[in-house]
């Protein structure tokens, strides 16, 4: 994660929050090309939506993409805006009725970017047109745009980048975002989305769809749930966050207690205690130090072995570690990477930057802030984090300047229903944990949740949970979601670096 406004890029994402979407397996998939424009099914009076052959990352073939004009808002229904659908049609001669929509974390991923999750699950795609709508403002969907240094070296090392920005930059940046935005931030909400969506459904001739929502994606598809119930056939919520959480109070709480838990786990091991003996007071003991004299550190690079020069202050250790307990297998790093900050060689925590699955590009964060002032941070003031607490009141500061819109009290109410849902969950995730996908389960009259032992944010691309969604929507029955998948899932806790050569549990 840089120092620059990428720093604010891994809220729910995914991501970082899809977000959050991280480290997902790559599944061939192998079609036929179609013809060059498909027209939905309309009448004179109708919109259309005509596509052209697109690629998209990810996805091994060729698709059909789309610009289609939508109004800005109901309350100024006659300016429009122009979003972007993708459609990956069905493997088979004759689809079924009913298509796959993907929503992306974030906020602010663009549901045409998290290809190689959609490739995970390919097989949906045998019977089934997957459809991608890019949320305005991420993406191709140019809604909401801004400059700023950050964007202009998007594809730069982000080891260099992260290292050598001061701490500050982000608001400076941030103001020259604000100085040349374009689009209108408070008509960027999720209500604004879904009704995009419902836009896209209805021109497509599709009466009822099949939602994958993961991490913010979720919260989108349970608030399309609850405004439109009649139009979903099943859904499948992974890394579930319902509008009663709230970002990045929420998600920095659970985090926080993650992290603890994992260093709680270190010290409990023989051999990781004696590699790094009372992992969480020595953490402390070096935030503490960062967050009153923060050194100005040099170091090789960790790839190039170029010299790098930087400050390190306790805000770009925690946005460094951040994401490193978004999976178990990178959460047990930790203890050694800050074995080694300790004693102030700071290059084996910048160059986890190197394997990140989220570049400077994939989060719009106009479009993540116009979501997150509206809704999550609408009234409220930062909640106490300590070690968190630099990146807290950041991600606070933010929405002072951004002229964004509001959400009505009733958005927070929970979704009822009786459409099937499928909730997946990663015990260990430190942004969307089970408990958030028990509260929704509680109003949900036919659901099934299945919890992931020593997993983190997002658990579809496992390879029986893979063949559990398709089961499950196949038969369009929460009865159906189920084979031995949960014996296949109980695999034991990753193991502790306790040297760069060994590991032990």
């Amino acid at each position: 994660m840089k120092q620059t406004l990428s720093s604010l890029r891994t809220v729910g994402s995914d991501s970082p929050h899809v977000a959050p979407i991280r480290r997902t397996a790559y599944v061939r998939i192998i079609g036929l090309a179609l013809a060059t424009v498909i027209a939905a099914p309309a009448t004179a009076a109708s919109p259309t939506i005509e596509f052209s052959s697109c690629r998209l990352r990810g996805i091994d073939t060729a698709v059909r993409c789309a610009q289609f004009a939508v109004p800005e808002s109901a309350v100024n229904a006659d300016k429009t805006i122009r979003i972007h659908v993708a459609v990956l049609p069905a493997l088979a001669r004759k689809a079924e009725p009913d298509p796959v929509y993907f929503f992306a974390g974030g906020p602010g991923q663009a549901a045409s970017d998290i290809g190689p999750l959609v490739a995970a699950l390919s097989d949906l795609r045998k019977k089934r047109d997957i459809v991608l709508v890019d949320q305005r403002g991420t993406g191709k969907s140019k809604t909401l745009t801004c400059k700023s240094p950050s964007a202009d070296t998007s594809k730069a090392d982000p080891i260099t980048a992260a290292f050598s920005t001061a701490d500050g930059a982000e608001r400076a940046e941030w103001a020259g975002c604000l100085a040349t935005l374009q689009g209108n931030p408070a008509a960027h909400r999720t209500d604004d989305y879904i009704d995009d969506l419902e836009a896209v459904r209805k021109t497509l001739g599709h009466v009822r769809i099949n939602v994958w929502g993961g991490s913010y994606g979720s919260r989108v598809a349970l608030r399309y749930l609850k405004r439109h119930p009649a139009s979903i056939r099943t859904a499948v919520l992974d890394g579930v966050a319902p509008t009663t959480l709230r970002l990045p109070d929420d998600a920095l709480a659970t985090s926080e207690a993650q992290l603890r838990a994992v260093l709680a786990a270190c010290t409990a091991s023989k051999g990781c205690n004696k590699a790094y003996p009372n992992a969480l007071a020595a953490f402390d003991r070096l935030l503490a130090e960062l967050r009153s004299k923060p050194p100005t550190v040099s170091l090789p690079h960790p790839a190039t072995g170029k010299p790098l020069q930087g400050v390190m202050s306790d805000r770009k250790l925690m946005s460094l570690l951040w994401p490193l307990l978004y999976k178990p297998e990178s959460a047990r790093l930790i203890p050694a990477l800050l074995g080694q900050a300790a004693q102030s060689n700071f290059a084996p925590l910048l160059s986890t930057l190197a394997a990140s699955s989220i570049t400077e590009g994939d989060i719009a964060v106009a479009q993540r802030f116009a979501v997150m002032c509206a809704e999550d941070m609408l009234g409220r003031s930062p909640a106490p984090n300590p070690r968190f607490q630099a990146l807290t009141d950041l991600f606070y500061s933010f929405c002072k300047d951004l002229p964004h819109g509001k959400v009505a009290p009733e958005f927070f109410e929970p979704t009822t229903g009786d459409a099937p849902v499928l909730l997946l969950s990663g015990a260990a995730d430190p942004v969307t944990p089970p408990a958030q996908a028990e509260l929704a389960a509680k109003t949900l009259a036919r659901s099934r949740h299945i919890v992931v032992p020593n997993s983190g944010h997002i658990v579809s691309p496992l390879p029986c949970l893979r063949r559990v969604i398709v089961k499950f929507v196949e038969a369009g029955d929460i009865a159906a979601a189920k084979d031995n998948c949960e014996a296949d899932l109980k695999l034991p806790p990753p193991l502790f670096y306790v040297s760069p050569l060994e590991a032990r549990p």
